[in-house]
């Protein structure tokens, strides 16, 4: 297995861990878990949470889409 192989693999880890936990607060039964639209209301009250998430999606977006573009 070679390091793209390791990175992707690790991706869909991160991926697949995230969908359960997703699927895991949508029922709503367990109290330790609240849901993400629960969390993301709650976080995005502060304004320091409101720019990182801007920041973010910005890094993301230049990252991903605009270097693929200038290939």
């Amino acid at each position: 297995m070679n390091t793209h192989q390791l990175t992707i693999a690790g991706y869909l880890l991160i991926l697949a861990a995230g969908f359960a936990l997703w699927f895991a607060t949508r029922k709503g039964d367990d109290k330790r878990l609240t849901s993400l639209h629960i969390m993301f209301t709650h976080l995005m009250r502060y304004r320091g949470t409101r720019l990182g998430m801007i920041v973010f999606w910005w890094w993301l977006g230049w990252h991903f889409l605009v270097t693929v573009i200038h290939r």
